[in-house]
């Protein structure tokens, strides 16, 4: 019997793994039969290597629960789309190595005619990579905001509250760092001059339209190699601590009451303070370069992490490519500007076939509070370079009329490489577990081209 065929369908959308093998715990599965199964050559089905994941992601000491959203895929340790809910264990490998990776949305005062003229929206590209730096390893080329060492130190303690930004626009304005003294690992604390700088990889700033006609701007990124440092630090450390083999940073989990488990938890935090003041930063550099050009207005929508361990009703929640996903009334909202609606929901496509809001139902109780955060790869990087045709995916890219800061289109991250954002966002619907509110489409996009 396949692994698949172990699978339990419990209703349109959801199917439960029983426990088997090392499992501690049952997984909830939140695919459809389209996504499990496939359908055709565009959509293989998932992966058989993800069942293996779902299996370490289940056998951690203190697991409670565990949930799969519907783009899930082979990740490291536990597939990318999990979320994992612990008692007293702290799992670094289920907050991956960008700790606090995420999305700011901004809503601006445009309309799609504002902003028609292609060679605006070039300008406007220009005005944005003048004030950030974009790409792997890339520091600040003009600083949006100037950060100065000690200003840095409140930065990574205190996150959007060091900024003079609110919770009204943030999933949380700072992740409380609970001891003070904690020394930042030396390699970490030389990337704190990324602080204000759009990654390489599947990171992007981008020009949206909704179907109302109204211009929107995305921005996906992290704790960049301040973050990447910190975790690479305790994948290290804590396959020590195990007595595991070298490289095995898929199994490390931390007491989160040990020495070692205190010190991986408040860096955590600052790494995930760092990520959220980086997409502010950078949204301030969107809102100039939009003022500059268009002479329109932008403020932040909403801001929220998906890479990220959090404390919720007593226990650990890591969410692994999985945002968030509170309906409203829940307890956390109480007394905030989403307590009646529930917190926006940013789920990225890609960049040709765009990328949507939601907002939780009561549902999503049953995946922990959580959904997807984006649609989720098909194609591996390497395998994109080979398969795909430049010449037919730049066509493409000029055809739809969406602009980039890059010479060609990166084969990796085009529209093939991703499953179809309809097939998620239907799942997500079909279980339950969030309704959409709107779908935007891309103008103009900017990636950290490796």
């Amino acid at each position: 019997m396949s692994w698949k065929q172990r699978l339990e369908k419990t209703a349109e959308g959801h199917y439960v793994l029983p426990k088997t093998k090392s499992m501690k715990v049952d997984a909830d599965l939140f695919l459809s039969d389209k996504l499990l199964w496939g359908e055709g050559p565009e959509l293989p089905g998932l992966e058989d290597a993800v069942f293996d994941q779902v299996v370490n992601a289940a056998s951690f000491p203190g697991v409670t629960r565990v949930a799969v959203t519907p783009d899930c895929h082979v990740g490291y340790g536990v597939p990318i789309g999990t979320v994992v809910e612990t008692d007293g264990i702290l799992l670094p490998t289920a907050a991956g190595y960008d700790i606090g990776c995420g999305m700011v949305q901004l809503q601006t005062s445009l309309t799609a005619e504002d902003v028609a003229d292609p060679a605006k929206r070039r300008q406007w590209i220009d005005q944005v990579t003048r004030r950030i730096a974009v790409g792997v390893g890339a520091s600040r080329v003009q600083q949006q905001r100037k950060v100065s060492d000690r200003a840095f130190a409140e930065v990574v303690r205190h996150g959007a509250k060091a900024l003079g930004r609110g919770s009204a626009v943030t999933e949380r304005d700072f992740i409380p760092v609970e001891d003070d003294r904690v020394d930042i690992p030396d390699r970490a604390y030389e990337k704190r001059g990324q602080l204000g700088s759009l990654g390489g990889g599947n990171h992007f700033t981008e020009m949206q339209v909704d179907e109302a006609g109204r211009v929107w701007v995305m921005l996906h990124t992290g704790s960049r190699g301040f973050g990447w440092n910190i975790a690479k630090t305790f994948f290290v450390k804590g396959a020590a601590q195990l007595g595991l083999k070298s490289r095995s940073e898929d199994f490390v989990w931390l007491d989160a009451d040990s020495p070692m488990g205190r010190e991986y938890w408040n860096l955590h935090n600052m790494a995930a303070n760092f990520a959220v003041a980086n997409r502010l930063i950078i949204g301030e550099a969107v809102c100039a370069a939009l003022e500059d050009v268009f002479g329109g207005t932008a403020s932040v929508y909403y801001e929220i992490s998906h890479n990220l361990i959090q404390k919720e009703a007593g226990k650990f929640v890591a969410r692994k490519g999985a945002t968030r996903a509170f309906p409203a009334g829940h307890p956390a909202l109480k007394r905030t500007t989403w307590e009646g609606t529930g917190h926006p929901i940013l789920i990225p496509g890609s960049m040709e076939t765009g990328s949507a809001i939601l907002f939780a139902e009561e549902g999503a109780s049953k995946s922990i509070y959580s959904v997807n955060h984006g649609s989720g790869r098909r194609l591996s990087r390497g395998e994109a370079r080979r398969v795909l045709n430049q010449g037919a995916t730049d066509a493409r890219m000029a055809e739809s009329g969406i602009i980039l800061n890059t010479r060609q289109t990166p084969l990796d991250e085009s529209g093939p490489c991703y499953k179809n954002l309809d097939d998620v966002l239907e799942t997500v619907e079909m279980a339950g577990l969030a309704r959409i509110a709107k779908r935007l489409k891309p103008v103009a996009c900017i990636k950290g081209a490796d």
